[in-house]
């Protein structure tokens, strides 16, 4: 059965943003019983047309009433009501998952930070091939037929420590464990870190994959405001004052969105805020290696408080599937046995090739093509929206931009959609914020293909920044 509760009137009679209206109409439905338990909700493209929304105002209607435990969305199905004491958001246990849908096929995406073609194919083509002409004739157990072991064998840590080295931050092989992607990495930090119902610091715009991995086990995020350098020491210093976080999870170095890289002094404060108060830091260093000259990583400052992660997903091919964990010494048995418990690990060929790209040169290779090709598109990107402020780093994946006064970001987002672009609205970044609506977009600039396709998306959205100052945007 699929229902209607909603009406203009109803919605546009209720105080604050338009997305809380829609999910406060939908949870009387539910009281009332107009709505009962396994009920349809109409097609986030149905409502949205009805009621003269946008499809993001819709959207984020139903990710609350599903972070409200209310409902529950599947993939071609639809989003349905969910019966009195499911599994509902606790401060116990695992919570529930937010609501999410598949990314549309779009002309051009500009929406995940993927590292940009940078020679990956015929430089990885080619090590393959070396190592599979290699097999025949080797001892010990084919790759094909074994798994590899927890935290990943001698040669792929000794590979990892060495190019993880920056200065006197330099990791032992056995400080290193190898993990499938820097998610897996995050993962176990927080599992280590933290039991269900603890909080976790982060900053105020950060990257959600974490929020959405710590709210399925049960932990709380919370958000730290952040400037120009990322995160700032006075308020991490009265966040840990007043909410006793058991962990904070930090990008100091082209912090997702804003590219911003946190300098050396500021690093040292955060190190010492942390340990002063307790808590353990979980680094995501992903996007370290493409800002070339960069100060050392929190790990550095206090060894024995933080979990450093990072992956070759962003300096070399995301599909490697090759993530890095350096726990403090004392918890890396733990942070092991945690590992070996998830039943995951990189396929030994996929790590056997990571190890040989750190070793011979060829990531190296990889991280400079790449970093070469953002400067060729950052410029390109800085010509194209020319009088639009933005925020960025040359070697970034991405651009934080600001939008005119007129545009809200999720309407830009979908008036970008319906003309093939697929990018980030601000409010995708933002931590424990859901009745705040943001003016800026991101924009992975890397994800094309080529220059050419990022040149279409930045006409395309060159076009519509224009549009609105002709009376053509529609606020959310």
């Amino acid at each position: 059965m699929t229902i209607f509760p909603f009406s203009r009137d109803n919605i546009a009679g209720r105080s604050g943003p338009r997305y809380r209206a829609i999910a406060d109409a939908l949870r009387d439905a539910i009281k009332s019983g107009e709505a009962p338990p396994g009920t349809r909700l109409p097609p986030v493209r149905d409502l949205a047309f009805a009621l003269g929304v946008t499809v993001g105002t819709v959207s984020r209607a139903y990710a609350l009433a599903a972070t409200r435990g209310e409902v529950s969305g599947e993939v071609g199905r639809g989003t349905y009501v969910r019966a009195p004491g499911g599994h509902e958001r606790s401060d116990r246990g695992v919570g529930s998952a937010s609501f999410l849908t598949l990314p549309e096929a779009t002309d051009v995406a500009m929406k995940a930070a993927y590292a940009p073609p940078a020679g990956q194919t015929d430089i990885m083509g080619a090590a393959m091939s070396a190592i599979l002409a290699e097999l025949p004739g080797r001892a010990g157990p084919s790759p094909f037929n074994s798994y590899m072991h927890p935290g990943g064998g001698p040669a792929e840590r000794e590979a990892a420590a060495a190019w993880l080295a920056l200065g006197p931050f330099a990791p032992q092989a056995d400080d290193v464990l190898i993990c499938s992607g820097v998610q897996q990495a995050i993962l176990t930090a927080i599992l280590c870190t933290t039991e269900p119902g603890d909080t976790i610091l982060t900053e105020a715009l950060t990257y959600h994959a974490m929020v959405n991995q710590a709210g399925l086990m049960g932990r709380r995020v919370a958000p730290v405001d952040i400037d120009g350098e990322g995160l700032m020491p006075e308020a991490l210093d009265r966040a840990a004052r007043e909410l006793n976080p058991a962990a904070l999870f930090i990008v100091p170095t082209l912090q997702n969105p804003t590219s911003a890289i946190m300098s050396e002094a500021r690093r040292r404060e955060i190190a010492a805020i942390a340990e002063r108060h307790g808590i353990a830091i979980i680094e995501d260093d992903i996007y370290g290696m493409l800002a070339g000259e960069r100060p050392l990583p929190l790990a550095h400052f206090a060894p024995e408080q933080t979990w450093y992660t990072t992956s070759l997903a962003k300096t070399a091919g995301c599909g490697l599937r090759a993530g890095f964990l350096v726990p403090p010494r004392a918890m890396r048995e733990r942070a092991r046995a945690i590992l070996h418990g998830q039943g995951q690990t990189v396929p030994p060929l996929m790590a056997e090739l990571a190890a040989r790209l750190m070793a011979n040169g060829d990531a190296a290779r990889i991280c400079g093509n790449v970093i070469h090709e953002m400067r060729e598109r950052h410029a390109m990107t800085e010509r194209l929206l020319a009088g639009h402020a933005m925020k960025a780093h040359p070697a970034s994946l991405y651009v934080w931009l600001e939008l005119p006064h007129e545009w809200r970001a999720h309407a830009f987002v979908e008036a970008a959609r319906r003309r093939g672009v697929a990018i980030a609205a601000g409010e995708d970044f933002m931590v424990g914020r859901m009745d705040r609506a943001s003016r800026h977009v991101r924009l992975a600039i890397g994800q094309p293909q080529t220059r050419n396709e990022l040149k279409r998306g930045l006409d395309t959205l060159a076009a519509l920044l224009s549009d609105a100052h002709t009376g053509i945007a529609m606020p959310a």
